[in-house]
């Protein structure tokens, strides 16, 4: 008898080792499990915020754009649209943006010609200015900053624009056309800006 208890004994310690063992592996294998999940989601989180802030524009227009026109005595079809002036700001819950020019391009299109205003080859100050109104200084766009836009499209030459033109009024805008500004960020999605000239009668305008 003595024997067989032994051996009892010893079998259910056996399985108490064994079902110890067990227990250990399965919480290792859930922790492991558990760990690559928390990693997952908080990749697919930072992926998922990622793709948001690049999907969404990190710069807005402040309020309406001002144009000017030239030659507004004469036909709506002779009127140039010759500048156009407007505000920008931060978009709330992105980071600062560079405005350098190096960081940052702008484009004009109209029905004729595409062209650009703002690169690393052509500089601030050329044919689109970005003046802070309110910054601290450096040339980022910061959150409750908003900085000035000025596009000169007398310097837009009819030659540099695609493709080019045989007279400067091509290049302009005129009653009644549609016309597009982009401003692409180094980050984020591209602000773009589109216009329909109205009737014009008097030299400085808003245009909504």
């Amino acid at each position: 008898m003595n024997i067989v208890s032994k051996r009892r004994a010893m079998t259910g310690l056996e399985t108490a080792i064994i079902l110890v063992a067990f227990v250990i592996t399965a919480a290792a294998f859930a922790f492991v499990v558990l760990n690559m999940g928390f990693l997952t989601a908080e990749k697919a989180q930072s992926v998922i915020s990622s793709g948001m802030a690049e999907a969404s524009s990190a710069v807005l227009v402040d309020s309406g754009m001002v144009g000017q026109f030239q030659d507004v005595s004469g036909a709506q079809s002779g009127i140039d649209l010759i500048k156009l002036t407007f505000y920008i700001k931060l978009s709330q819950g992105h980071e600062p943006v560079d405005l350098s020019d190096d960081r940052l391009v702008a484009t004009y299109t109209n029905q004729r010609c595409h062209g650009t205003l703002y690169s690393g080859a052509v500089t601030n100050g050329t044919i689109m200015t970005v003046q802070g109104i309110n910054s601290d200084g450096d040339a980022l766009l910061e959150t409750g900053e908003k900085w000035k836009v000025i596009i000169d499209f007398t310097a837009l030459s009819n030659t540099a624009v695609d493709p080019a033109q045989a007279a400067q009024e091509d290049v302009y805008a005129h009653p009644y056309e549609e016309f597009r500004i982009e401003i692409r960020p180094a980050a984020g999605a591209v602000l773009t800006i589109e216009r329909q000239v109205p009737a014009v009668y008097s030299t400085i305008m808003i245009l909504e």
